[in-house]
This record gives C-alpha cells, structure tokens and sequence, in this order.
C-alpha cells in the first residue's frame, strides 16, 4: 500500500502538471471507484493537488473537490505529449499502454492531457465533496505524524488509552496519520522498542523516542520520494530511494543497523513486522 511519503510525493509530482489545466471530461470505467456525479466536471479548472494522511486533494474552481485515497493497489498517471508522471502501486501499468485492464477512471484534460486512475483490486476511490462532505472525510484521519500538532504529550496520552501492540497503535490513522507498515517497522527499530509491546507499556521518554523515530523516518522517505520495491522505476515519480536506506522491512536475515545482530520476521495483527530481538526491547 503507498504510504504518507508516496503519496506526497504524488501529490507534488502531478501538482507540477495538472493545476491550471481544465478537466474536459471524465470517463468512469468502474461505478464503485468514484463517487459523485462527475458529469458536472466539464469545464472545470484544477486549482491544487494537496495531501492529508493519506488522501490526496484535487482541489477545483468550483464549488467541490475531488478526494482519493488509493488503498491497496491504487495509482495515478498523468500522460501528456512529452511524459508521464505519478506513482502509487507499482505495476507494468506505470510502462504500458494505457488505459489498461485495470484503469478505472480517466480524466481528459486540456492540452491533450490524461489522468489514469488505475486499481488492480478496486478497493481505492475517488469522491467528488463539497466543503462539508470534504471536513467531514478528513476528520476521520488524527493529524500527520508529521505535523506540529503530534506533540510528545499527545502522543503518549493517545498511547496510554491502549494495550494493543505499539506497532498496532503507531499505524492507528485515528492515533496518528501516515505510518504504514514499512516506516512503523522502521521507526520501532530506530527507537529500539518491541513492536509486540502493549502500547501503554511506553516510558513518557520511550513514547518521546518512538515519535521522533516516526517523524525521522517519514521525512528520509518524503526527501527520498518513498519507497518503489519493485522494478517499475523508469518513468518520473515512480524511482523512490527510501528502499536503498530502509532500517529493517524486508531485510530479514541482514544484520541490524542498531546492534548488527540478525533481523527477524514475525505476523503481527496479520502485517509482516521486521524487527531484532537483540535490541527492539
């Protein structure tokens, strides 16, 4: 599944190509992924492309926006004469001719542009929403782990309320927004704690840590443009780094970086979870 740093990195790469361009028509090729009555999208001008948690925001000149969240298998490319740039689930379709069998949704756009929304699974959506219906969506999603408003002392009182695994609770979106399961598993080895902890076991200093592991390692995968594990990195925006520096998720057998001892791999609450036992405690 993309994760808060793929997603914003989406977000900045299509913000470069589709703001300013009018959307000239929508086509639907599967009802379930978009809600709304998209036949009012003629003529309309995209204004911004912002992110929140992980949804990103098509922000219009009239009087809705379109959200997504791309869940499982999501994606969005953006074809023009010269290019094409995008990201989200990696798969041929980021090279092949498109639409494929998985595109869902198109967007012909001004100068004879294309937005491709493409789910292999259809679990992923997009919602056109007035400004109530949009508040409304957004606050299901607690503040980015990222954002000023996660302080030290919210984030151990959130972790106090809990006894479900830390690494459970660190990707609880209603916790805190944008930890998947590659970066919580990461954060967790940077601040050397058990994942299988109960949550509400953290120290004030340990839950101080964790954060500040989170926040370290979102922000390595946003300057690093996510993580593309997969070999379909030869189009702009789909070529992440994070993978080349990943602390532990999918290194099982490495050594790790903390204490060099072999990393593990467990199920927990149905996820892989890399982790040491040496030094996760």
């Amino acid at each position: 599944m993309p994760e808060l740093p793929e997603v914003e990195t989406i977000a900045r790469k299509l913000r470069e190509h589709v703001v300013g361009k009018t959307i000239e028509q929508v086509q639907v090729l599967k009802n379930k992924s978009f809600q709304g009555e998209y036949s009012r999208l003629g003529g309309v001008r995209i204004t911004g492309v912002q992110r929140r948690a992980k949804v990103l925001i098509f922000e219009l000149d009239g009087a809705h926006n379109i959200l997504s969240h791309l869940k499982m298998t999501g994606q969005f490319i953006y074809v023009d004469e010269l290019r094409r740039v995008g990201g989200g689930h990696p798969t041929a379709d980021w090279v092949s001719e498109l639409p494929s069998t998985h595109t869902r949704v198109i967007f012909n756009l001004s100068d004879n542009a294309q937005l491709f929304f493409n789910d292999q699974r259809i679990f992923g959506w997009l919602k056109l929403v007035n400004p109530e219906e949009e508040a409304a969506e957004l606050a299901k999603y607690a503040p980015d782990v990222i954002s000023p408003e996660i302080t030290d002392e919210y984030f151990y009182s959130k972790l106090q309320k809990t006894r479900r695994a830390i690494k459970v609770a660190l990707m609880d979106n209603k916790i805190v927004s944008g930890v998947g399961n590659i970066y919580a598993c990461d954060a967790l080895n940077k601040a050397q704690i058990d994942p299988r902890r109960p949550a509400n076991s953290l120290s004030t200093e340990e839950s101080a840590l964790l954060l500040d592991a989170a926040r370290s390692v979102i922000q390595t995968g946003i300057e690093l443009g996510g993580a593309t594990i997969d070999s379909y990195m030869n189009v702009d925006g789909f070529a992440g780094k994070y993978q080349e520096v990943r602390r532990v998720y999918g290194r099982e057998d490495e050594f790790c970086p903390n204490c060099g001892m072999l990393i593990e791999k467990m199920s927990l609450a149905g996820r892989g979870t890399y982790w040491c036992p040496n030094c996760q405690r």
